[in-house]
């Protein structure tokens, strides 16, 4: 007798025999039987295409809301906004203060020009001040030395560079001060509009506002004009470590730019004192800031680093750090200019910095700021209209209530389907293994993406999306719906074998996204995150959702339960789709700088396939309630391949732009090189001049082959790494461990004014083991020296600083040490001492030292040879360079 053939209950589980009293179909809902199969797939297919364009549409609306920026005020608007922002005054003033041109420390622009220019500029805000205000103004030159750990680590050797200093209080005096900090000086060849000219002229405003307010303030405000934050921070150093205004500042509001233009970003806070972030919220009118985001540039991720640090560091001292960023394809170039600053922008930052200021000097912990150190902070804004912020303790208390009512949740799921036949062991399985095809659906993802990446690589076809970021879409985001969706597909058809019922298998799928997500909110907890913010929005709402459709929804599964399902996955949706546009907006210009070490394309590919896959989480598994997945997949991929095809063999996937209105340009750092090598005998052993290029992209220099003949003859520098200390090459800072893929065109001689001179004055025994070596160092304004010890050999101290040398990455084995000098006046001789620990009767060489020399601004900037280099370079590059020098010897 043959077995009866596999059967299925109205629970939603196959049985090998039919149970007698099972019916043949199930209704819809309860009281409605049409006739349809009772397991039948509900979803009609062109739901989900409404639901993914729906998902477009709301994407369009965030981008749109992020880019909005106040009505800038202007000068006749002045008369009926009495105390108010003008954008108009500020943005005239920074015409003015870039008319200077570039401003490197150590120039006659920056170390005169626009040192006069603050000057007067506040000289004129002085003589119509209200009487009731005490106005001084002190300008400090200050030398000094510290170590930095950043980049690769340095040690900072700095002599007179200048900062101008305002303070404005009442004339009864307070000991409280608020600092309010920007940077005048510029990199080289750039006029430095957004960067951080902006911030300056804002900063002017700002006093100019308090100065005419008719109540005397509570306390101080103190705005640091800083001369040399481009030279690494070294003018913010002086000032905290030196000044005699440093003692009293209680907090400190540092303005910064990576871009032109957009919102400012509060992207530091802290560290440890939640007050500021009170006042932040309460006051601001256009809140702007994330937790998240300070994370990421305090891992070190983001190449950049602002006075912020110094003030925090050095001088102990808590605030808040903002930044523009959008826009950052002109961010230290030529084209940084007041022409590429948003009136609006200006308008946004100069209100909120009013407000937080104002909020800042009444607050009532700025007379005990050590009283009000509380812990760390969470924080985020909702689409720029409000922020929310919590300590971490209340942070651990929100997930794990959170958790509970997670696990509450899906054990209730667990007992609705162990009430439809399905066992309780059945049910884990399934949960565990749907669990799993999530992880693996994210692995498959980032799998595709850096096939795509690495095929884009292979095929020159690189950074796309670079000028135009609409590429992301179709090459990183489509594949994160793709996949995703037809690998559940593949599992869900396997596990259908058991779990008949499509609504069983979606639930399953739902409360593993769940699961795993709480997983991740569990792990943010325990590793005192920050950013823990993110997975908590991704279990609570989808929690909640999950106990209102057991609750209400239980027996309707149509639209209603659709609708429901759309409606919790909103708020994480729009939170997270607004945070993954304000990412993409900041990573895309910076790939342009990483180096061609770092595969941009690779590293924007896995950023949005993770970023995309979590803000897909609960989407993908709707596929499996589709009457006709093929053909939303079939769009999809329609979509995907026509756009690939589009990429090879079109103009359209061409990287960069030099369109005026959309500048998107592929930058080149070039220095006209003279290196030298000595021997152990101080005897010249080789000598070449050469154009040294800077690889700042993956597409660097392949682009202009064929375009700039020189480029022809470019060959690899990676040889010389193994042979010299920083490969032979005049680094102006220590960034080896990222950027060392370069290139080296032989050229005509350099023509500088200064001779570079490195000499040995004295060697002595101060031990058995230890040796003096004292050296004297003539040269320009910013110079670099490397040193890396013998491996017998051990640098144990130096007279640059009191403190043990800061080491960097190693060469061959051996530490290396990088000391970043400059000069912003008169450059005079630099006399130092090294002690190194020797092995006793050693003597053979112990150390290799490189000097490099730098011509970053004035007449001798720039040579004719490398003038004429320039010149051939296409509209879609922008070049920055000048002349420079390297000598490396052994001792």
């Amino acid at each position: 007798m043959s077995p009866s053939p596999p059967r299925s209950d109205r629970r939603g589980v196959r049985h090998r025999v039919k149970p007698k009293d099972s019916p043949e179909f199930l209704p819809s809902h309860r009281g409605d039987d049409k006739g349809r199969p009772k397991f039948g797939l509900p979803t009609p297919t062109f739901h989900l295409i409404l639901f993914l364009v729906g998902l477009a549409v709301i994407f369009g609306i965030i981008v749109y809301v992020e880019k909005q920026l106040p009505t800038p005020l202007m000068a006749e608007d002045e008369a009926i906004n009495p105390g108010r922002f003008i954008a108009e005054r500020a943005k005239n003033t920074l015409v003015n203060l870039t008319n200077i041109g570039p401003r490197v420390t150590g120039s006659y622009e920056n170390e005169v020009l626009a040192v006069n220019f603050l000057k007067n500029a506040i000289g004129l805000i002085m003589q119509s001040a209200k009487p009731i205000h005490k106005i001084e103004v002190d300008i400090q030159k200050i030398s000094g030395s510290f170590p930095l750990t950043f980049l690769d680590g340095m040690t900072h050797v700095y002599h007179d560079v200048q900062n101008v200093i305002v303070k404005i209080g009442s004339k009864k005096g307070s000991d409280h001060s608020i600092l309010m900090n920007c940077h005048f000086d510029t990199v080289s060849d750039s006029p430095g509009g957004s960067d951080d000219g902006a911030s300056c002229v804002v900063m002017l405003e700002i006093l100019r506002l308090f100065s005419q307010v008719e109540k005397p303030l509570v306390h101080n405000l103190v705005l640091l004009f800083n001369g040399a934050e481009e030279n690494f921070m070294q003018a913010s150093h002086g000032f905290i470590t030196k000044h005699k205004w440093a003692k009293e500042i209680r907090a400190v509001v540092n303005l910064e730019s990576c871009g032109a233009g957009g919102r400012e970003v509060m992207f530091q806070s802290g560290p440890n004192h939640p007050w500021l972030m009170r006042i932040y919220s309460e006051t601001v009118g256009y809140p702007f800031a994330s937790s998240l985001a300070q994370e990421i540039f305090q891992s070190g991720f983001i190449p950049g680093d602002t006075d912020y640090r110094i003030f925090r560091d050095f001088g102990g001292v808590p605030g808040l750090d903002f930044a523009w960023y959008l826009n950052g394809y002109v961010y230290h170039t030529k084209n940084d200019n007041a022409a590429h600053v948003p009136l609006g922008s200006l308008q946004r930052t100069g209100d909120n910095m009013v407000a937080l200021v104002s909020g800042l000097l009444s607050a009532e912990e700025l007379t005990n700021t050590g009283q009000h150190k509380e812990g760390k902070i969470i924080f985020f804004d909702f689409l720029g209209a409000f922020i929310m912020f919590w300590s971490l303790h209340v942070g651990d208390f929100l997930n794990v209530l959170t958790l509970a009512l997670s696990v509450y949740s899906m054990m209730s799921n667990m007992r609705e389907a162990i009430n439809r036949g399905l066992s309780q062991k059945q049910y884990l399985k399934h949960l565990l293994s749907c669990a799993g095809s999530v992880l693996q659906s994210w692995l498959l993802s980032l799998f595709v993406a850096v096939a795509i990446a690495l095929s884009l690589t292979a095929l020159s076809r690189t950074m796309s999306w670079y000028a135009r970021p609409i590429w992301i879409i179709f090459l990183y985001v489509l594949p994160s719906l793709i996949f995703p969706m037809v690998l559940l597909l593949y599992k869900a058809e396997k596990q259908r074998k058991v779990v008949v019922s499509p609504w069983t298998l979606f639930q399953l799928y739902y409360d593993s996204y769940q699961l795993v997500w709480s997983l991740m909110l569990l792990l943010s907890t325990l590793c005192r995150v920050q950013s823990g913010f993110i997975p908590l929005f991704w279990v609570i709402f989808p929690t909640i959702g999950n106990l209102i459709r057991i609750k209400v929804f239980q027996h309707w599964r149509d639209w209603k339960w659709l609708l429901l399902h759309a409606t919790m996955m909103f708020l994480p949706f729009v939170q997270c789709a607004y945070m993954t546009l304000n990412a993409v907006q900041l990573f895309i210009p910076i790939m342009g700088r990483t180096g061609a070490a770092n595969n941009g394309e690779l590293i924007l590919a896995v950023l949005c396939t993770v970023m995309f896959s979590f803000l897909f989480s609960y989407i993908i598994p709707i596929i499996l309630l589709v009457r006709n997945p093929k053909q939303v997949l079939s769009v999809l991929i329609t979509i995907f391949v026509g756009s690939i095809l589009a990429l090879l063999f079109t103009p359209l996937g061409f990287p960069y732009s030099g369109d005026p209105a959309s500048l998107a340009q592929q930058r080149f750092a070039i220095l006209h090189a003279e290196r030298s090598f000595h021997n152990i005998k101080g005897d010249l052993i080789n000598r070449e001049t050469g154009f040294w290029i800077v690889d700042l992209d993956i597409n660097s220099p392949y682009t202009l082959k064929g375009i700039v003949p020189e480029i022809d003859r470019a060959q690899p520098v990676g040889p010389d790494c193994d042979k010299y200390l920083y490969c032979g090459m005049p680094y102006f800072i220590p960034i080896l461990s990222f950027i060392w893929k370069t290139h080296w065109v032989k050229a005509p001689p350099i023509n500088v004014p200064i001779n570079t001179t490195f000499e040995m004055l004295t060697r002595e025994k101060l031990s058995h083991s230890v040796e003096r070596l004292t050296f004297n160092v003539t040269g320009p304004d910013h110079m670099g020296l490397m040193i890396s010890p013998v491996k017998e050999a051990e640098l144990v101290r130096w007279s640059i600083l009191d403190e043990a040398p800061l080491a960097g990455p190693r060469w061959k084995g051996r530490e290396t040490y990088f000391v970043y000098f400059s000069y912003a006046d008169k450059p005079k001789a630099w006399v130092f001492s090294l002690d190194l620990r020797v092995p006793e009767g050693w003597r053979n060489a112990v150390v290799d030292i490189a000097l490099t020399s730098h011509f970053v601004h004035g007449p001798y900037q720039q040579s004719k040879p490398f003038k004429d280099l320039v010149q051939q370079f296409p509209v879609w590059t922008t070049v920055t360079g000048w002349q420079s020098t390297y000598k490396s010897f052994i001792y």
